[in-house]
């Protein structure tokens, strides 16, 4: 992948619905709390995350459209709380979910919308890595090339 837009990364990636029942207690699980805005008409998601001992990060994204099916270029911008507060006014679809870091990878259980769906992702250095990847048990089914369980459509859900 030669043509990555300027400052991008290769991000990849497979995704999964999780039975959350399997999983028992998450408290035992760190957690940050993670809050998006997916701007409207546009590829930007505005994303604030506190991490378990209060730390806040604020960060623009852009995600520039799959280049394979596991595959896609992305950029994250860092940015102050002020930088953040201004943006946050902008029109878009708004998610917040709990973020847990178990079985090598992120369990993601949204808050607003759609409370409770569980979402287990794992990101890979490579795709031959992603492809041999066998995933934990408390997972049902794989959504990875499923665009109704990209964080932009469970945003957009609150609006249905």
């Amino acid at each position: 992948m030669n043509d990555l837009p300027k400052y991008s990364q290769v991000e990849v990636e497979r995704r999964w619905l999780v039975d959350l029942a399997q999983l028992g207690d998450l408290s035992r699980y760190a957690r940050r709390e993670i809050e998006d805005l997916y701007i409207s008409n546009s590829r930007l998601r505005l994303r604030r995350v506190c991490g378990p001992a209060d730390e806040v990060t604020f960060k623009l994204g852009k995600k520039y459209g799959k280049c394979s099916a596991l595959s896609e270029p992305i950029t994250n911008l860092y940015l102050t709380e002020q930088e953040y507060g201004q943006l946050w006014s902008l029109p878009g679809s708004r998610a917040r979910k709990h973020r847990y870091a178990l079985g090598g990878g992120s369990l993601d259980v949204y808050v607003d919308p759609c409370p409770g769906l569980a979402v287990f992702e794992v990101q890979f250095a490579d795709e031959p890595s992603a492809q041999e990847y066998q995933p934990p048990g408390f997972v049902t089914r794989e959504i990875t090339a499923e665009a109704e369980f990209a964080g932009i459509s469970v945003a957009d859900h609150a609006d249905a």
